[in-house]
């Protein structure tokens, strides 16, 4: 058995007791994450004309999904309030941008040179204050059956969640030789001593259609590598060989075992193999090919590490990438869950690597020509109240969130929607996830009535939203 440390996440309540994820191994073969590579052959449902109509229905051939675990602040990153009450506005200025009339914080000046790339969306609005169930919301278009339920304790995974956008990115499309259709990394987000978010994962389309998961090493300063790679003395002729004698184990095991214990299994070592045999799919992983000079321009930050290897990985052909922000500590706030010291967090820890890092993907990928059919989106489960609280922090606050849109057709250089003067509700164009998503699955060429089957053969739609057309070029 292969042990990975789940990395510990703190939010609001503690310290989380690190898990311990135990995967199967084929010992020797150079493959150690089988398991976490059960894809299966693309199964598209019906779509409808009206769906595919429109210049950006499937403009976007990849996608890159920057999730700000903790929930970023949207006074203090891409929508200020200067004429806001001092409480309200907070300590940060704004900064003008290279388009005229946008504004964003002071923290982010590498982004606010690179505005003619992007759109800001203001008016993301939801009902949800929990981490793991807000979380959820974002992560799939689908509002959480115990929305605010008062703990994240009684919000956890189950086998009949929708699943993340990525699962039914990897569900429509399936694996392009070898190269697995949605990864994430560097770990798997929880809530604070409490429990894993859902969302993240395949849900009911089932463990084929999950993440392949990329992890940070433990102390969350570079990544461990999956273990795709052949080791030095095993050739692909070997390989080939041992494929064949897995086989005729695996036989004898069906003999011996109960009927359907081994059902998929063969299925997912050929996907493994198959990944190991993908020369893209394994020079991607190998960040140490960049230019120390890229990887600078990235930081060295996880973060930004992470968004670099994002953009090797679309080169190879993933379909859909997660980077999650990762637990780094401090207690007070470990990710972006500034309930205390906002503003020393923002400044020291927060806004430098994701304005460095996210600048650098948007230039990257306009120079390599990708930016034009790449989606990329940055957001968090909600946003945070308008009010600084006494500890010099803000407090969850779902009702209004910032975030951040560019390529594949949205509208470059733009701002979607407005907030209201305190920055706590919607003043125009009020976007909720499922039309969010919904939006996603559009610029991807997945219609929203994309029709997908749980697992007790129920047929349910892809999104229960509509793309926004203010959001479609």
């Amino acid at each position: 058995m292969l042990t990975i440390k789940g990395p510990a996440q703190r939010l609001c309540e503690g310290v989380w007791r690190r898990d311990f994820l135990r995967l199967g191994a084929i010992g020797g073969l150079g493959l150690s994450l089988p398991g976490l590579l059960r894809a299966s052959d693309a199964a598209r449902g019906p779509q409808s004309a009206a769906a595919r109509a429109g210049p950006v229905f499937g403009r976007a051939k990849r996608c890159v999904l920057l999730f700000l675990v903790g929930g970023p602040p949207q006074h203090d990153t891409w929508d200020p309030k200067p004429d806001a009450p001092a409480g309200i506005r907070g300590e940060l200025r704004p900064i003008a941008t290279r388009v005229p009339g946008i504004l964003v914080s002071e923290l982010f000046p590498r982004l606010a040179a690179h505005a003619e790339k992007y759109c800001i969306l203001r008016s993301v609005t939801h009902q949800d204050t929990i981490h793991t169930s807000a979380g959820y919301t974002m992560l799939t278009g689908a509002y959480h059956p115990t929305p605010n339920s008062g703990t994240a304790k009684n919000i956890r995974p189950t086998p009949d969640d929708h699943p993340h956008i990525g699962s039914i990115l990897a569900r429509a499309r399936g694996a392009s030789e070898g190269v697995p259709p949605f990864v994430s990394m560097p770990e798997i987000i929880r809530d604070d001593a409490v429990n894993e978010y859902p969302g993240q994962d395949a849900g009911f389309l089932g463990k084929p259609f999950a993440p392949f998961r990329v992890e940070a090493d433990a102390e969350r300063r570079a990544f461990q590598m999956p273990d795709v790679l052949l080791p030095h003395d095993v050739s692909a002729g070997r390989l080939d060989d041992r494929r064949v004698l897995l086989r005729q184990i695996e036989q004898r095991f069906a003999h011996a075992e109960q009927l359907g214990r081994f059902a998929d299994r063969d299925s997912f070592y050929e996907q493994a193999f198959a990944i190991v045999r993908a020369r893209a799919a394994r020079e991607a992983f190998e960040l140490d090919r960049e230019p120390a000079a890229v990887r600078d321009a990235y930081g060295r930050h996880l973060f930004g590490q992470g968004c670099l290897l994002a953009r090797r990985l679309l080169e190879a052909g993933v379909a859909l990438v997660t980077v999650y922000w990762h637990y780094e500590g401090p207690k007070d706030s470990p990710v972006w869950d500034t309930h205390q010291n906002n503003f020393p967090q923002l400044r020291e820890r927060l806004a430098p690597p994701t304005d460095q890092a996210l600048a650098s993907l948007l230039d990257d990928l306009s120079r390599r020509g990708m930016l034009g059919d790449t989606l990329v989106i940055v957001m968090g489960e909600f946003g945070r109240t308008p009010k600084v609280n006494a500890h010099g922090g803000r407090d969850h606050w779902p009702y209004v969130q910032s975030i951040l849109l560019a390529g594949a057709g949205t509208p470059a250089g733009a701002v979607y929607g407005a907030s209201d003067r305190c920055g706590g509700h919607p003043a125009d164009s009020a976007v909720t996830p499922p039309d969010l998503v919904a939006t996603f699955l559009h610029l991807l060429g997945i219609p929203p009535d994309l029709e997908l089957r749980d697992r007790t053969n129920r047929a349910l739609r892809a999104s229960e939203g509509s793309p926004i057309r203010g959001l479609l070029g």
